[in-house]
């Protein structure tokens, strides 16, 4: 079991970021041939270097080709080109679908007509493939995430001379924990920011297990007192409750949550069903559209979105912007939520990643319809094959060759988008 703490106490950038999953062993030659594989002039190298007497890997990216400038259609065909498994591929993309969502907001334009000034060079692709390449290499299923760091200053763009942190910084930062600082430069960049929203699980202040390695990603800045770092900490979470593994076996916990509803009879099926993703990437842990007929005998239904509280703003104004709905109902409730964690399972067609839960003493799991899809591609079978050849044991009697790789402490993120 694998998770990664990322201590950023002088922010973070995507190349500090690789820099340090390199420093923990990420093999930079075979990253480079990824990019190769897909036509892509780019050569990557690291360097050892000294910030503040703090020794580490600073990565440079180069390429012998000039730049475009990107807009999303183009950057999502380059990523198209990669030779990614599918969990990553659509991770990557999510990512930068995300960043042109921020980018338009903030600039007050429509996300297909961002051109990706600052971020479309080959160096911000490296960054952001290899980000979450890295972590599928090297087994990382859980990040972790320390306060970030406010800093202020003035940074000149193609969109002019703006203020620090950058507007998309801060609108990628919401519902992030932050403390002050008295530096006058980019610490956490458009590209690190971004990384940190899609990556980070939750914010604490430190791991709380068994540490196995550390990496250290150097940024290219000289901070008075302090050193240009990222570290990256991979650890072994500590485990809580039963033998079992499960955290707090047995003991169902409530949450506040809240459910916003709208009707909905004047989208298209193909906008309806593009608003799901934005509202997750918006904060959502749950969305729904229930089906009928409305006012005037017109097919429509109604959209239920859930999320945390600290989530709700966001989640709000992003109801209002995808379905263009001119009112939305909402209420704050209560939901019980069983402990949970995440297992792979060994089988005898590989490795197969698992979700565990325990229900009146009695265990459940279910595989996971991405890695379903990930293995029927490694061995030449469907999926509906795999079901049936793969019978998790759902008994606690039973006994089944496993290992942890994460656990979420009770948490409902990530994939629990379910009520």
């Amino acid at each position: 079991m694998k998770a990664l703490y990322l201590d950023c106490p002088s922010g973070i950038s995507g190349d500090m970021l690789l820099a340090g999953l390199i420093d923990l062993g990420l093999d930079i030659v075979a990253l480079e041939r990824l990019f190769h594989q897909a036509g892509m002039d780019v050569d990557l190298r690291t360097v050892q270097d000294v910030r503040c007497g703090l020794a580490g890997k600073r990565l440079e990216v180069r390429s012998s080709t000039a730049q475009p400038l990107r807009r999303l259609p183009e950057i999502l065909e380059l990523l198209d080109g990669l030779p990614l498994v599918p969990d990553v591929g659509r991770r990557t993309r999510r990512a930068f679908e995300r960043l042109a969502e921020v980018e338009a907001k903030v600039h007050g334009v429509d996300p297909s007509d961002i051109h990706f000034h600052e971020v479309g060079a080959v160096d911000t692709v490296v960054d952001v493939v290899g980000a979450f390449w890295g972590l599928h290499e090297l087994g990382i299923n859980t990040v972790h995430a320390g306060p970030l760091p406010w800093f202020r200053g003035q940074v000149r763009c193609a969109h002019g001379l703006l203020p620090l942190p950058a507007p998309a910084v801060v609108e990628l930062l919401h519902g992030k924990p932050v403390f002050s600082t008295d530096h006058a430069v980019e610490l956490i960049t458009p590209t690190g920011a971004l990384l940190v929203d899609q990556l980070a699980d939750e914010f604490r202040p430190g791991p709380q297990g068994t540490l196995l390695q550390c990496g250290i990603g150097l940024g290219t800045m000289d901070l008075p007192a302090q050193p240009n770092a990222l570290r990256c900490l991979l650890y072994s979470p500590s485990l809580s409750g039963n033998e079992k593994g499960l955290p707090n076996a047995g003991l169902e916990r409530t949450e506040e949550i809240v459910q916003f509803s709208t009707n909905i009879d004047h989208l298209t099926g193909e906008e309806l069903g593009g608003c799901f993703e934005a509202l997750f990437q918006a904060g959502a842990l749950d969305v729904l559209f229930l089906p009928g007929m409305m006012k005037k005998n017109r097919p429509g239904g109604q959209l239920q979105v859930l999320c945390r509280p600290e989530h709700a703003a966001a989640v709000q104004q992003a109801v209002f912007r995808q379905t263009l709905t001119l009112g939305v109902r909402r209420q704050r409730m209560e939901r019980v939520v069983l402990p949970r964690r995440e297992t792979v399972a060994e089988t005898s067609l590989g490795e197969l990643p698992i979700k565990q839960a325990e229900i009146e003493g009695r265990r459940y799991e279910r595989p996971e319809f991405e890695a379903l899809q990930e293995l029927a591609q490694r061995t030449g079978r469907s999926v509906a094959q795999l079901r049936y050849l793969l019978e998790p044991c759902n008994a606690p009697d039973q006994q089944c060759a496993k290992k942890t790789l994460e656990v979420k402490d009770g948490r409902n993120e990530g994939d629990e988008r379910g009520e």
